[in-house]
């Protein structure tokens, strides 16, 4: 059964017929709706601004995913899909007081090219924002944009260094939202590297080389990282969505680890073999800038050197103001708390799932 049309479930309040799109009435959808709310009850909910519904852009991606899961835990939560069109927008956007946009602009896996051009699907959101009314917009950016050369751990004053295409477009988006949209009250959410399950750019690729034997990392994948769950980027979303002040930004951490380490775990938990490798960081970027040159731009490209600074560099951040403004802290604080959620995903990768089939195959030699 089809969850009900968020237009049709609040047509009476906006003064309404239905949904165009879906042709919905107050009941439910006789086909799949345009977007959807969810069934939560609605009473009781610790409701944030003036009882908000939010709306999550982006809400059929990895990220985007995990933080409407985590909002609709507490508030009401409308999903709608980045490539929603016009109408489709127009509809979800008409009865929300707060927009999260978790929308992949750019995806970190293909060769990029810096333009001082915004995404389409920001300008959208913007428009759409204002003509609604909309009173806030929480927009997820990046913790790379500070750069990789800080001594200490990076905080909310670190100078800002982005240096890869993909970082310098995340900050570009972030000077051009806030500029562009004045008029509402923008807050700006920086979580650190990403994971948990449906994760689709470093972590299927690791664990397929490693289910074919080995996988080869800059220093063994020992660098420094500060990690944060794909659910706690969401429960720090809706803390800024409540308590953000306009126009800041804010640092979203976790736990600080490695790839190794969660590399490690993975295996632990899902028992597929293969070996780490450790070559110099300095072998695998030269390796990488090659086969970017070879790369057409926008199409996919492994390992780039975007990738290979993200495993073989230390990315530690000090997210202990935003810990304190926004009154919250992470949930997840190691790999091993989060994998009992991950090993189903992690064993349906392809690679993964065929090493799996074929050691359940193998012989086992009888004893002797």
């Amino acid at each position: 059964m089809w969850p009900i049309c968020v237009v049709a479930a609040s047509a009476s309040r906006l003064g309404i017929n239905g949904c165009k799109r879906c042709d919905a009435r107050p009941r439910l959808a006789s086909r799949p709706p345009c977007h959807r709310i969810s069934r939560r009850p609605l009473i009781g909910l610790p409701y944030r601004i003036a009882g908000a519904v939010h709306l999550v852009i982006g809400a059929g991606e990895f990220l985007g995913g995990h933080v409407s899961r985590a909002l609709a835990a507490e508030v009401p939560v409308i999903e709608l899909n980045a490539d929603a069109d016009e109408e489709a927008l127009a509809d979800a956007i008409s009865s929300v007081e707060v927009v999260l946009n978790c929308a992949e602009s750019w995806s970190p896996a293909r060769r990029l090219r810096f333009r001082k051009s915004p995404p389409p699907i920001l300008q959208r959101v913007v428009a759409a924002a204002r003509r609604a009314h909309v009173r806030r917009i929480v927009h997820v950016s990046t913790a790379d944009v500070y750069g990789h050369d800080h001594v200490a751990p990076a905080n909310e004053k670190s100078r800002l260094h982005p240096v890869h295409a993909f970082e310098r477009l995340k900050l570009y988006e972030e000077q051009w939202l806030r500029q562009s949209a004045d008029d509402l009250e923008v807050v700006i959410v920086r979580p650190a590297r990403i994971f948990g399950a449906g994760e689709d750019w470093i972590l299927p690729r690791l664990m397929g080389s490693l289910a074919k034997g080995r996988v080869w990392l800059p220093g063994g994948g020992r660098a420094k990282q500060t990690f944060v769950s794909a659910g706690d980027v969401g429960r720090a979303c809706l803390a800024a969505s409540d308590r953000g002040r306009p126009g800041h930004s804010y640092l979203v951490g976790g736990f600080d680890a490695s790839w190794r380490d969660l590399l490690e775990s993975a295996i632990r938990s899902v028992g597929v073999g293969g070996t780490i490798v450790n070559l110099p960081y300095d072998l695998l970027s030269l390796r990488a800038l090659a086969i970017e040159t070879v790369t057409a731009p926008g199409a996919v490209v492994w390992p780039g050197a975007y990738a290979v600074d993200v495993i073989g560099r230390p990315h530690c951040y000090d997210d202990s103001q935003s810990r304190r403004e926004l009154t919250w802290s992470p949930s997840v604080g190691s790999f091993e708390q989060e994998m009992p959620r991950m090993a189903a995903w992690l064993s349906r990768l392809p690679e993964v799932a065929a090493a799996l089939a074929a050691a359940a195959l193998a012989p086992i030699s009888p004893p002797r």
